[in-house]
């Protein structure tokens, strides 16, 4: 099976952004640890806590998330500056092709 029309990675970390806001609105998975080098070891690698961080900061929970993890706030800016650049690119490159039909 071959795939002839791979999904962008801003689709997957737009898809991303919104499990992560969805777990921010309910609350659910709180102490839920997904590292594997955790997991396997029982010690935190240099990225563990991100995740809970982004969920805090989108929560406004601005020093949880720090307490977190540091870049946890940091992230969260990039990340959703870069996904709205993305998506105004798409409107703009979308609006152009119709234009030119």
């Amino acid at each position: 099976m071959t795939i002839r029309h791979p999904v962008p990675f801003s689709v997957v970390a737009g898809a991303a952004w919104l499990l992560c806001a969805a777990q921010a609105a309910s609350g659910v998975g709180e102490s839920l640890v997904l590292c594997p080098f955790r997991l396997a070891t029982g010690h935190a690698c240099p990225g563990c806590g991100m995740g809970r961080a982004v969920v805090a900061a989108m929560r406004g929970d601005w020093l949880g998330s720090f307490h977190h993890h540091p870049l946890g706030i940091p992230l969260l800016a990039v990340w959703t500056a870069w996904l709205a650049a993305e998506a105004v690119k798409a409107a703009r490159s979308g609006a152009s092709a119709r234009s030119v039909l």
